[in-house]
């Protein structure tokens, strides 16, 4: 079983989000001084917590303060001199950003040269403040903007497909309706679990991958960037 999938409000875009990072982030070198953009520092949600990872130094940085960030901060004005930071990771933030070129120009600014820049970013799904939600983009403008801004060397990874949007959109409805039975939640998540987990294998499939129609959805994407090293 997938782990945290029979939880119903465990969505698939969530699974999806903590994949990304759990394979990405123990792939940064020991020592790396690590921004944690919009991140929260407690009551952190799904299965991935940088907090892990004792070979990291991690600084967070949040508009709010509710969050419990280190530093108070606009991710489109950061107080951090430039080139101070190895990586940097930004969790689900972009649909909360107004002016997502302004942000990334800054994350660049912070950013050591061939330092990693790490990103995921919902697009099929429901809409949610934190404390706003401005928008959803493409891939397309993914790479646009990625190159506009001087990232040579990245690569774009598609979260899921069809099925996997339309199961979080059946599993978000049906948390809604059942989830003051214990129950009912218990056997709907069991079944939600093994749909998903079908998903996962068809959209691995190569077919269902390069497929016009399945392919044209996605819950989201996942990014990962490097400053090139002679900047």
């Amino acid at each position: 079983m997938i782990p945290g999938l029979i939880n119903l409000s465990y969505s698939t875009r969530r699974y999806f989000v903590d994949d990304f990072f759990l394979r990405h982030v123990p792939l940064l070198k020991p020592g790396s001084n690590i921004l944690d953009l919009g991140g929260n520092k407690i009551s952190k949600r799904g299965r991935f917590n940088i907090e892990s990872y004792d070979h990291l130094q991690v600084t967070y940085a949040d508009i709010s303060t509710v969050k419990r960030p280190d530093v108070k901060a606009d991710a489109e004005h950061l107080p951090f001199k430039p080139s101070c930071f190895d990586a940097v990771i930004c969790a689900e933030l972009f649909e909360h950003i107004r002016n997502p070129e302004y942000v990334l120009v800054e994350i660049d600014r912070v950013m050591k040269p061939g330092g990693t820049l790490l990103i995921t970013a919902p697009f099929l799904f429901r809409i949610h403040g934190d404390p706003e939600d401005y928008a959803r983009y493409t891939e397309t403008y993914w790479r646009s903007i990625l190159i506009s801004i001087g990232f040579r060397q990245f690569e774009i990874e598609k979260q899921g497909l069809f099925w996997s949007v339309l199961i979080d959109m059946v599993r978000s409805l049906i948390d809604q309706r059942v989830k003051d039975n214990n129950k009912l939640v218990h056997w709907i998540g069991g079944l939600v679990n093994w749909w998903r987990r079908r998903a996962l294998l068809w959209e691995a499939m190569p077919e269902h991958r390069i497929h016009p129609f399945y392919s044209s959805f996605t819950t989201g994407f996942g990014i990962i960037a490097k400053k090139p090293a002679d900047r």
